[in-house]
């Protein structure tokens, strides 16, 4: 376990901040990504039509993002009878990565979680990186991997983890809150997540 913490952790170092701004994107239609969510879910236009869509960014390992996962498994649980609510995860991981980090196996992604004491995610998950691609240089020799994560920063202007957009029937963003609660159980973050609902929701 020791050596797998060791793992674990020069993961998380390894993995890097973006430096974009996503406040321009307020009032306006929600950009795409051209993907599918691990559930099967076609990320289109149609998605957003008539749904009050939460749509957290966040990456593996990242604390608040990891304390968010389980209020949003609780807001996705009570309001779970409207249809018109829907929660989606933008990982900044790739579909391998957050298969085994959702899964109850012996992998490293799912080893993390659990050590971290982080319940699996009950909402649509979309990773944001492809595959990782080999450079090949002239000789063939393999010189780098490259995994293609600047997507979010690049459409999103996300610079703060986690990042929630709340979206409208519409699929226009009217709120972004950008950093996460600091406890598993924060109440407060909960309530202030309900109050944005509900008024999407015309409660």
């Amino acid at each position: 376990m020791h050596l797998f913490m060791k793992k674990a952790t020069l993961i998380l170092l390894l993995l890097p901040f973006l430096s974009f701004n996503s406040d321009s994107l307020l009032n306006r239609p929600m950009p795409l990504l051209a993907n599918k969510t691990l559930d099967g879910k076609i990320i289109d236009n149609n998605y957003f039509k008539g749904h009050i869509t939460i749509v957290s960014f966040m990456f593996i390992g990242c604390m608040p993002c990891m304390n968010e996962i389980g209020l949003l498994n609780k807001l996705n649980k009570e309001y779970h009878t409207d249809s018109r609510l829907q929660i989606l995860c933008i990982a900044r991981q790739m579909k391998e990565q957050m298969l085994q980090f959702n899964s109850d196996s012996k992998t490293m992604f799912s080893q993390l979680r659990k050590a971290l004491k982080v319940d699996t995610i009950t909402y649509s998950i979309q990773p944001a990186c492809c595959n990782e691609k080999s450079n090949i240089d002239s000789t063939g020799n393999n010189v780098s991997l490259k995994s293609e994560c600047n997507t979010i920063s690049d459409i999103y202007g996300v610079d703060r983890y986690p990042t929630i957009f709340f979206i409208d029937e519409e699929g226009i963003i009217r709120k972004i809150y950008t950093g996460g609660p600091p406890a598993k159980n924060d109440t407060a973050y909960y309530n202030k997540l309900k109050i944005e609902i509900d008024s999407l929701l015309g409660h």
